[in-house]
């Protein structure tokens, strides 16, 4: 039945995104100020910033530095040097991420300002950003995009994640929209704003997910958020199990987090299909498998936990979504790798009742986490669909 359920959400997301397909790209080039915060991007700060310098839709780039203590000042100055009328760069003592953003935020001219994070590549000769802005000429105040995976010098454990991740999120915030009225987040990798409901409604830094608080604040107060499938970004991902635990610890404890202070928000619309799917499918992920590792253990069938782990009827689910991943990314070798995905499942499983429990009833979060970077190939490619 939970297949069945789960192929029918397929079909019905296919046909949604089919309608969308009609849909043009703003003509009304140079009209986007961006926002990057950099703290400690030596390795990648260069590239990100040349791909959105590259971009007809920019007007400026406005890069804060956040008190950045590697080589990320020296690279900016130089940078700013070649692009000096549409390059602004601002240095900064450390004040957190909500706190950098704003600093760029303010100094924006354009009408509308696009949020991205310094280890994002956001292809130059893409028309995202105009399917984004053409969402804000209709009427929406907020627009998400798409954080796809960048596997450009990535190692396995990115592979794995991109197996599935641009297609379940595609999925995801697609139905959200439709039966919550709005994404459950507008993601800090690919977010366009009209400017004066960012000034209006400034980040906190009161949680560890400035963006999912962002998010949550605006459909709390009315504003008309939307998401945009048609402009997908390339972030990195983590290389190594240390720094993707301590990302998901981050991700899942101020989901964790948020859903106390936004507690009102759970009785509405967007609450009921929105905010708590997330919360529900964990919980019956976690009850599910425990009831089946529990008949293991007492049944003594220890062989049987591969099939309790790695069902026949839902590998061969997770390698068909992952053939629309191998073909996107041009990377064959995904679709051998998606079983594998289950292991994030298990780890979010993991740090929930580690940390995203807790973390609920205390409104407490660990450090923010700081991934490696790694040098960015510039590349750029047209997405399409």
């Amino acid at each position: 039945m939970k297949t069945i359920i789960f192929l029918l959400m397929c079909i019905a997301v296919a046909i949604r995104i089919v309608f969308t397909l009609r849909s043009k790209p703003s003509p009304r080039l140079s009209s986007i100020d961006a926002v990057i915060p950099a703290y400690n991007e030596g390795p990648c700060i260069a590239a990100t910033l040349k791909n959105l310098l590259g971009n007809p839709y920019i007007h400026q780039v406005i890069c804060v530095n956040d008190g950045s203590t590697d080589n990320t000042k020296q690279i900016l100055d130089a940078l700013q040097r070649e692009w000096p009328k549409k390059l602004v760069v601002v240095h900064q003592s450390n004040t957190g991420k909500g706190g950098a953003l704003m600093n760029g935020v303010y100094r924006a001219t354009a009408e509308q300002v696009f949020l991205t994070d310094a280890d994002t590549r956001v292809p130059a000769d893409s028309d995202g950003l105009g399917y984004m802005l053409a969402e804000i000429e209709r009427g929406i105040d907020a627009v998400g995009g798409i954080p796809s995976s960048d596997l450009h010098s990535a190692g396995l454990l990115p592979h794995i994640r991109a197996t599935v991740k641009m297609p379940m999120i595609i999925m995801k915030r697609t139905l959200q929209q439709v039966l919550g009225g709005a994404p459950f987040i507008i993601s800090g990798a690919c977010g366009l704003f009209r400017t004066q409901v960012l000034i209006d409604n400034p980040f906190s830094d009161r949680t560890k997910v400035e963006d999912l608080d962002l998010t949550w604040s605006l459909v709390s107060q009315g504003y008309r958020v939307s998401q945009c499938n048609r402009c997908v970004v390339y972030p990195q991902e983590c290389n190594t199990l240390h720094e993707e635990w301590k990302r998901w610890r981050r991700w899942i404890a101020g989901y964790a987090v948020c859903m106390c202070l936004h507690w009102r928000l759970l009785f509405s619309r967007f609450g009921f299909f929105s905010m708590l799917p997330m919360f529900w499918v964990v919980a019956l992920g976690v009850i599910t498998y425990s009831i089946r590792w529990g008949d293991v253990v007492t049944k003594g069938d220890f062989g049987s936990i591969v099939l309790t782990v790695f069902p026949i009827i839902w590998m061969v689910v997770v390698c068909g979504i992952a053939s629309f991943s191998a073909v996107f990314h041009r990377v064959p070798a995904l679709i051998v790798l998606a079983p594998f995905s289950v292991f994030y499942v298990l780890l979010a499983y993991a740090i929930w009742i580690v940390y995203g429990l807790p973390s609920f009833f205390t409104g407490r979060e660990p450090a923010r986490d700081k991934p490696t970077r790694y040098a960015m190939v510039d590349k750029t490619r047209t997405t399409t669909f």
